[in-house]
């Protein structure tokens, strides 16, 4: 695939790389499996108990696990085969859920089972999910295809979490939790089918001296590795900083339509469509631009996002609110997709999956606290104030974006020369 002769897109990446293909159908499975999950699970918690508390602590217990061993997970990613770790994830999971549908079926299932099998499927969902962004580059020897790579990535999440959630409904009220659950063990298998298509061996090495590190010292390995990369630094950074952001658009929909603007619950869904529509657009937007100044349109899609919620923010009305809503969702993919594929252009493949674990991580700490004080300041200030300060955090986040010069200057075909080289292979 030569990108002087024939633009990045969707349709000549998925012609031309097979792995990467079935790399995207096995993805496409996963989000499924994860959507209709998630869905029938809290109705089946819900119907338990009646308690929306034990809902979200079962969301809590899907998040956890990735903040307490995902620094291991990505250690574990850089010493293995991601090919057969991804299939021992989607083994694991579809056993996981098969147990959870058998308890169903016998009348033996317990809240702790929920709970336990929850954290167990959070693990390995994210083994594979680590495992997947570090093999990716690797499946893709024309860089310049990252971005529609990343982009279809994307695309795929929103329209089959869409597909799954409403799938999940349909399932549940026609076949039952149990039946749910099923299906969704099924999706396992057939990633796991997909993933074993994929003929591409990583050759990449580790580097001389390490074999005999403990997994901590690997870690230590990647957190030194970091320290020194400015440019990825601050994509951390600001990447927490606009985590923080999106608080409000998290925590407070129901509040900002039916206290400011006496909507009600159909109001509250017209709303949640607007991002995961713009989320849907952005995606298609970028693989469809293949942008070569990937930094640049980080930090502008940091500004759409303020965009967004500084139309939230001042919305007399739904209409304009969904509008903001919209850009919000198209700015985060415009600025999730180039920092995607900054992180797959600069990191070495030997250190892949623990960089990518500690981006995680400093990403995934502030959540907990941020939708905790969110809640307690929009009881206290407002709303519409507390879009008004996520526009101005976004603010910031633009200016400290746009005013660094190696970061607005990157170039996704001429990364800088402090990358340490990959070995590149064409896939089949």
């Amino acid at each position: 695939m030569n990108s002087a002769v024939s633009k990045p897109n969707y349709r000549l990446l998925l012609q031309h790389n097979a792995d990467f293909r079935y790399l995207w159908l096995a993805r496409a499975c996963s989000f499924f499996g994860d959507s209709l999950y998630n869905l029938a699970i809290s109705w089946l918690v819900y119907s338990m108990t009646g308690s929306s508390l034990q809902v979200g602590l079962v969301i809590v217990t899907k998040f956890l696990p990735e903040m307490i061993l995902g620094l291991f997970i990505g250690a574990w990613v850089d010493r293995f085969n991601k090919k057969i770790l991804m299939q021992i994830s989607d083994a694991a999971q579809a056993l996981l859920t098969g147990t959870l549908a058998v308890l169903m079926l016998t009348g033996q299932l317990q809240l702790l089972h929920i709970y336990l099998i929850t954290a167990a499927l959070a693990i390995m969902g994210n083994l594979f999910g680590t495992s997947q962004s570090s093999l990716m580059p690797e499946l893709i020897a024309d860089k310049a295809y990252l971005i529609p790579a990343n982009s279809l990535m994307s695309v795929s999440l929103q329209v089959t979490r869409i597909l799954g959630t409403v799938a999940g409904g349909i399932l549940v009220a026609s076949i039952g939790n149990s039946g749910a659950v099923i299906v969704d063990a099924v999706s396992f298998i057939l990633s796991l089918a997909l993933i074993q298509r994929i003929k591409f061996r990583s050759r990449t090495k580790r580097q001389p001296g390490t074999a005999g590190l403990s997994i901590f010292a690997e870690i230590h390995e990647g957190w030194g590795w970091l320290r020194g990369q400015t440019a990825l630094l601050l994509l951390i950074l600001l990447g927490t900083l606009s985590n923080i952001a999106l608080g409000p658009s998290n925590v407070l929909p129901p509040m900002l339509i039916g206290e400011l603007l006496q909507g009600d619950s159909r109001e509250l869904g017209l709303f949640n469509a607007a991002i995961g529509a713009g989320l849907l657009l952005g995606g298609l937007f970028v693989g469809s631009r293949s942008p070569r100044r990937i930094g640049l349109w980080f930090s502008l899609g940091l500004g759409i996002q303020g965009l967004g919620m500084g139309v939230i923010a001042l919305s007399p009305a739904l209409w304009p609110a969904c509008f903001g809503n919209l850009l919000l969702g198209f700015g985060v993919t415009v600025t999730v997709i180039p920092m995607s594929t900054l992180f797959q252009l600069l990191v070495p493949s030997q250190l892949r999956g623990r960089v990518n674990s500690i981006s995680s991580l400093a990403f995934n700490l502030s959540i907990p606290f941020t939708y905790g004080g969110v809640g307690i300041l929009a009881d206290s200030i407002g709303v519409a104030v507390c879009f008004g300060i996520a526009a101005a955090l976004f603010a910031v986040c633009l200016t400290a974006g746009l005013s660094n010069p190696h970061l607005r200057s990157l170039d996704i075909l001429a990364p800088p020369s402090s990358r340490a080289p990959d070995r590149e292979f064409h896939a089949g």
